[in-house]
């Protein structure tokens, strides 16, 4: 149990430091998610399966505020921001290799487009990194 939870708060971890490492979001392409998925099955597959986690976005922002990265006026600009932008509240993304990808759903689809079209697995900062991005630019937060 104790290993799981580590695992996740690592995740959680990383993926909350990728938020704020703008300028590093193309090395970041290994943050998919099953876009076709539905919020029951997102549901699921984060509590139940060692592969997903569940990312909510407002509170990789609110952890951002909590390690002293940015402000927490500058955390609720940001999440009223992100939360206008209309993108996914949260996101359940891969956190466990996938077997002949270099341990990453979809890494050797030289198809990038499919990687963005709301089908399947996407990656997260692809389909929606101008609005994470833009909701800390909106409030000030430079990368």
């Amino acid at each position: 149990m104790l290993g799981r939870r580590t695992r996740r708060l690592a995740a959680g971890a990383a993926l909350a430091g990728a938020l704020v490492l703008g300028s590093g979001a193309g090395a970041w392409a290994h943050e998919c998610y099953n876009a076709s998925r539905s919020d029951k099955g997102n549901e699921m597959a984060g509590s139940k399966s060692q592969a997903w986690f569940t990312l909510v976005v407002s509170d990789a922002i609110q952890g951002d505020a909590d390690s002293g990265l940015i402000t927490q006026e500058q955390a609720d600009c940001i999440k009223d921001a992100y939360a206008e932008t209309g993108a996914p509240a949260s996101f359940t993304i891969h956190v466990k290799g996938a077997v002949g990808q270099d341990g990453v759903l979809a890494d050797h689809n030289p198809n990038d487009g499919l990687m963005t079209n709301g089908k399947g697995i996407d990656h997260a900062f692809d389909a929606y990194g101008a609005e994470i991005f833009g909701s800390y630019a909106a409030c000030g937060v430079e990368f």
